[in-house]
């Protein structure tokens, strides 16, 4: 995976666009999924997407009307024929234009720690 952003600009004032982003209803129809979240830090994130990907994540950091940030991976399946994809992290960001709102959606893959390993002497 690599960092993917995605930009929209919506004729409102930021504190409008906020209502909507931590709104589990409207970020749904925004995300095309039943998404479940509560804008606390250390909450549950949960987004069902209609073609059966689940992905399930953490808030990590909120700054009312300016970014939400979350950590998520995908859940495929139950069970011993389960699967748990790479995690990522989103950030959706409000920035306040002349023209209303600048939205920022990006989802950026979280690296593993690169593994040290000590030769024998």
């Amino acid at each position: 995976m690599r960092a993917e952003t995605y930009e929209q600009t919506i004729e409102a004032p930021a504190s409008d666009v906020w209502g909507f982003i931590i709104d589990p209803a409207a970020l749904s129809a925004w995300f095309g999924a039943d998404a479940w979240l509560e804008p606390v830090e250390g909450s549950a994130v949960l987004f069902r997407f209609f073609d059966g990907l689940v992905r399930r994540g953490v808030i990590e950091r909120v700054e009312p009307f300016r970014r939400v940030v979350w950590r998520w991976r995908e859940h495929r399946g139950a069970g011993f024929g389960s699967s748990i994809g790479e995690p990522s992290t989103v950030t959706i960001e409000l920035e306040p234009i002349p023209t209303g709102t600048r939205v920022r959606i990006i989802e950026r893959p979280i690296e593993a720690p690169a593994v040290m390993s000590r030769g024998g002497g």
